[in-house]
């Protein structure tokens, strides 16, 4: 019979300190020895042994000390700044309507780019360089993602699809 999960939690706790603070050599061994007892497969352990923990930090707020958990880091762009406007979203469903492909993740993507520098000299289609520039750069998935809230229900056929059709 094997242990249970309290004591396999108080395993982890004392063996993750002492695998924290071992050389090559005695990671080894205790990530043996953690395996051996447990039972979980060596990966699984060695992401359980290798997390450390978050620091906290003490902060006296009106007397009282508050922990503080530092925030996570997030990806540079994900500040709510968006990179492709509503214009160049607009010209990308454009540029799909009038090449008579879809666009998005099924579409050639070099085709649209191709497509770009025709399109973007005709004055009807209100594309200026640095709308044409975005859209040599935006990936299909990209496409996908913005393109889908103005696209129907999917597998919509027959009178449904007619209706919504219509709807728009």
């Amino acid at each position: 019979m094997g242990l249970t999960m309290k004591e396999k939690q108080m395993v982890t706790r004392e063996d993750k300190t002492r695998y924290q603070k071992a050389t090559k050599k005695e990671k080894a061994a205790v990530l043996d020895e953690f395996t051996r007892l447990t039972g979980y497969h060596w990966k699984s352990a060695v992401k359980m042994l290798h997390v450390k923990p978050a620091r906290e930090v003490l902060v006296a707020v009106d007397r009282k000390l508050v922990k503080l958990k530092p925030e996570k880091k997030r990806p540079a762009n994900s500040a709510g700044k968006r990179v492709y406007t509503d214009e160049v979203i607009a010209a990308c469903a454009l540029s799909g309507r009038f090449s008579g492909i879809s666009t998005g993740r099924y579409s050639p993507p070099p085709l649209m780019r191709q497509q770009m520098s025709y399109i973007a000299q005709w004055p009807a289609f209100h594309i200026t360089g640095e709308t044409a520039e975005k859209l040599k750069k935006i990936s299909p998935t990209t496409i996908d993602r913005y393109l889908k809230k103005k696209s129907g229900p999917k597998n919509c056929t027959g009178a449904m699809a007619w209706e919504w059709s219509v709807a728009k």
